[in-house]
């Protein structure tokens, strides 16, 4: 199902189609290159776009007549949107039918869309498009990869030269959550006694609570534009909340401090009325916030947002990855808070991620919309993984620990890299995705959730495949930033023998 602007737009009248092989089929058939438009759900330049551009006649008839259009969100794709992104949503990208890449722009107002779609339609028609660059695929590492403890501390020292000591948070522009981030420099804290971790993240979720980017009406927005977290974009994101979640109960297990858990009653209140589905036991992805136009009716569903002159809107759509997340933060707040009714709604949630997106042979799909879509992505593997483990340690109930265990076995035989690590898919596809990939920060998840199952079952497999997960990458992190923290956690576990 294809989604657009809640404002009103013509985009639909474009003749859109799902990424599969098929697209790329019928562009063989009639010479014609594929188009892909990859957006998000909350982005208002991509809403702006369909609004505008993607809504002029023009336009529309140059995409129906000399195109194949793809659409894909980010949250239902992170597959391609790994491999496509360019500098942000929206990511307008042309290939070959053969699945070269031809070229790509970000938003542009009709006329510059036209052109672009003009020059790249001759050059495709007269075989003269630009070179195709090297697809993403990792360059080879060496045939017997070695861990290196010391990246541990490496990384935690790339991470906290990227910390800003005024205003909390990493980076000197936007700022966004990192809540990987903030674990890394707690598990830090925790292995030098060295309070500076610490009172970075105290600071930074301080200043995130007292800022505009935290709502009156509950939750956090996605990031905001300036360093001093004013300038909120405002959209939520399920994920973040999880994670703001796990470091608001980790800093109040370290200091017993009363506002940090008064900040977890209030990320639990609001992931209850903000995210959890009224009918069905799990949370919804993300709410997007859209300003209201003078004069018009809001879109059926949505929800005025105080007297700001906005409406809120729903991502409804089921995905494993962020729940999984919700998951293990409520486990961790019932613990942590004796809150029994968190672990109540965890194991719900866990249970009808079972039901709806589980697959003996293929494993976790990624998302639930009218059925389980896109199965095989490592994340979702993973974080599921890890929930049921958990799981299984609250209830010791062993159908989690069953499942926890067949989902390692299918990352063990369907992803591994001979190089080192875990690919971030079982299953290629078109184009770029013809080339998996072994990502850091997944391995990192990865890596922690065999070191969780190791730790339940004293199985040596498990240790393995946690040490060939942290074997994924041997160069320099600083190009990673705060994005190797998950990496840099697992590695501290895995020195440190504990999970």
């Amino acid at each position: 199902m294809f989604r657009f602007s809640p404002n009103p737009n013509s985009a639909h009248r474009i003749r859109w189609t799902d990424w599969d092989p098929a697209a790329f089929d019928r562009a063989r058939a009639e010479g014609k290159p594929v188009m892909l438009f990859l957006g998000a759900f909350w982005c208002g330049i991509c809403q702006r776009m369909d609004e505008t551009t993607l809504s002029d006649t023009e336009i529309i008839a140059l995409l129906n007549a000399y195109f194949v259009p793809v659409r894909v969100e980010d949250a239902q794709r992170p597959d391609i949107d790994v491999r496509y992104n360019r500098n942000g949503w929206p990511t307008i990208v042309f290939l070959s039918a053969e699945g070269d890449y031809l070229a790509s722009v970000n938003y542009l107002s009709p006329r510059d869309f036209s052109d672009v779609l003009v020059r790249v339609h001759v050059g495709y028609q007269e075989r003269e498009s630009s070179a195709a660059p090297d697809p993403p695929a990792p360059a080879p590492p060496a045939a017997d990869p070695q861990l290196r403890p010391e990246a541990a501390n490496e990384i935690a020292g790339i991470v906290w030269d990227l910390a800003d000591p005024v205003h909390g948070g990493y980076e000197s522009e936007r700022k966004f959550p990192h809540c990987g981030a903030n674990e890394l420099l707690l598990r830090h804290h925790a292995a030098t006694g060295d309070a500076r971790y610490l009172n970075h993240v105290r600071l930074t979720l301080y200043n995130m609570h007292l800022s505009k980017t935290h709502d009156p009406e509950g939750g956090f927005f996605r990031y905001s534009s300036k360093p001093d977290w004013s300038e909120p974009h405002h959209e939520k994101l399920l994920s973040d909340h999880a994670g703001l979640l796990d470091n608001a109960l980790h800093v109040f297990e370290l200091t017993g401090e009363a506002f940090f858990r008064e900040l977890a009653e209030e990320l639990l209140d609001y992931l209850d009325r903000g995210f959890r589905d009224a009918v069905e036991p799990y949370f919804h992805g993300c709410r997007d916030y859209i300003r209201v136009t003078p004069g018009r009716d809001t879109p059926p569903g949505s929800l005025l947002h105080g007297n700001r002159g906005m409406f809120s809107i729903t991502d409804p759509w089921l995905y494993t990855d962020a729940n999984a997340r919700a998951v293990s933060a409520y486990l961790r707040a019932a613990r942590t808070l004796g809150r029994k009714d968190c672990e109540e709604r965890a194991l719900e949630t866990l249970r009808f991620l079972l039901e709806r997106c589980w697959d003996d042979s293929r494993g976790m799909a990624h998302y639930f919309d009218d059925g389980p879509r896109l199965r095989g992505l490592l994340t979702d593997q993973v974080l599921m993984g890890r929930a049921l483990a958990e799981g299984f340690e609250a209830t010791g109930d062993r159908v989690f620990l069953d499942r926890a265990e067949a989902l390692a076995e299918f990352i063990r035989t369907r992803m591994r890299n001979s190089a080192g690590g875990f690919f971030d898919i079982a299953e290629k596809g078109p184009a770029f995705l013809q080339y998996p990939l072994t990502l850091v920060d997944g391995n990192g998840a990865a890596a922690r959730f065999f070191l969780k199952l190791h730790d339940l079952t004293a199985k040596p497999n498990f240790l393995d495949a946690a040490l060939w997960a942290l074997k994924c990458y041997h160069g320099d992190f600083t190009d990673h930033g705060v994005h190797a923290a998950e990496y840099a956690t697992a590695l501290a576990a895995y020195a440190e023998g504990a999970v």
